[in-house]
């Protein structure tokens, strides 16, 4: 059974590499740190795929707030004149329910998604612009459909964990003494986790003071991953991007 549904994403992706740069070329040798909560209105499209069921999703962020459930997110930077240090903890619990008609079948499909992401990475400044990255992610993810309704009443849910190294590169370009422009790209997977995750996003960055910059841009993540057989089978080809809000705090 196939219907179109509707889920949505929020969660939350490293964008405090541009804020706390500006003040780490200015102290060579010395560590700085940041703590930057963000929001990241990301819709999704793709298919979800859990046992035998199987949803397209097409998600306007514009649906976040009615889909969201609950969300937590943090980031965590320390990083000197060349290297660099971040982790990065987001949990986001989804769920929507939307009516469908297939053939004698009518009724209401629910879908959630529960997710937790944490991301560690480490990168070293080969240059006043460009950062080399590296480091992994462990996704620990809960993906249900039930149908219920005129002669249907069934459903599964599938819980998966795994871990997804990565690589990237990170470019800083400063345009004033108090704006800059971020831009970030990664890819990972590699068949050890999913088969390939890629990350992308544009920021521009306003330094309020030597303590509080202010973080917009736009971000995308995308997600294939396969896993188990039957009962216990989940496939997820995932595509979330959407615009981002974040406010870096440098000490």
């Amino acid at each position: 059974m196939k219907s179109k549904t509707q889920l949505t994403l929020i969660t939350v992706v490293i964008v405090a590499f541009a804020a706390p740069q500006a003040a780490a070329q200015s102290s060579a040798g010395e560590w700085q740190f940041a703590i930057t909560p963000y929001l990241w209105a990301g819709g999704m499209d793709g298919t979800m795929a859990v046992a035998v069921f199987e949803e397209d999703i097409d998600v306007p962020f514009s649906d976040i707030i009615s889909n969201l459930d609950f969300a937590l997110m943090g980031h965590f930077d320390m990083r000197n004149d060349r290297w660099v240090l971040s982790s990065d903890l987001v949990y986001v619990d989804l769920g929507h329910s939307e009516d469908f008609v297939e053939g004698m079948f009518e009724g209401t499909v629910n879908a959630n998604l529960d997710l937790t992401l944490i991301e560690l990475v480490g990168g070293y400044r080969i240059s006043p612009v460009f950062t080399l990255l590296a480091g992994a992610r462990w996704v620990d993810m809960g993906a249900g459909l039930r149908y219920e309704g005129t002669l249907v009443d069934d459903g599964a849910d599938v819980g998966k964990k795994w871990i997804d190294p990565l690589i990237g590169v990170h470019a800083f370009v400063p345009l004033s003494e108090k704006w800059w422009l971020g831009l970030r790209g990664d890819i990972g997977g590699f068949g050890v986790g999913t088969e390939l995750t890629w990350q992308a996003y544009a920021d521009i960055g306003f330094r309020v003071s030597h303590l509080v910059s202010i973080v917009a841009g736009y971000h995308a993540l995308d997600m294939d991953y396969e896993d188990g057989s039957g009962l216990d089978y989940i496939n997820l080809d995932l595509l979330i991007s959407g615009p981002q809000l974040g406010v870096a705090f440098t000490f």
